[in-house]
């Protein structure tokens, strides 16, 4: 079952990646939903102090959660940094 949780990270992790890259070479960010990226890092923060304090999570969960809380950050800097003033 380990490799399904790996699997699982490494899928929902680099699902990031496209829009990030996108993002970065168009730099523009119109249709980009700011409170999808928001709300992601809320529910990652909260997802990953509740594993580690209440369930001792294993690694996968940590990197996960920890990989997608930076990710969605960085959709939101990258938002901020070339919407239109």
């Amino acid at each position: 079952m380990t490799i399904f949780g790996w699997i699982y990270t490494i899928a929902f992790s680099i699902c990031y990646i496209p829009q990030i890259v996108k993002t970065f070479k168009t730099k523009k960010v119109e249709d980009i939903s700011i409170s999808l990226f928001t709300l992601s890092i809320v529910g990652y923060s909260s997802a990953l102090v509740y594993s580690i304090t209440e369930l001792n999570a294993p690694l996968v969960l940590i990197i996960n959660y920890t990989f997608g809380g930076i990710c969605s950050l960085t959709m939101i800097l990258l938002y901020y940094l070339y919407k239109k003033r």
